[in-house]
């Protein structure tokens, strides 16, 4: 299986994202994709080795009290 994204993938995802990208936009965004996915799939494969399986990720999401809020 291929890491690189295609225009017609793209244009596949669009559809299924009720998007309307012009054709040179899809174009950009296949090049993007194409040069995320191999990086997130090599982290994804890292990540998922026994010595790396016990890690989580360590991100919080706070909102403030609402006598914090200053607008």
């Amino acid at each position: 299986m291929s890491d690189e994204i295609t225009e017609k993938e793209v244009e596949i995802f669009e559809r299924l994202a009720d998007l309307a990208l012009k054709a040179e936009r899809r174009k950009a965004v296949a090049g993007i994709l194409s040069a995320w996915v191999p990086a997130a799939n090599e982290l994804s494969r890292k990540m998922a080795e026994p010595q790396h399986r016990a890690l989580m990720p360590n991100v919080r999401f706070t909102h403030p009290a609402p006598d914090e809020v200053t607008e």
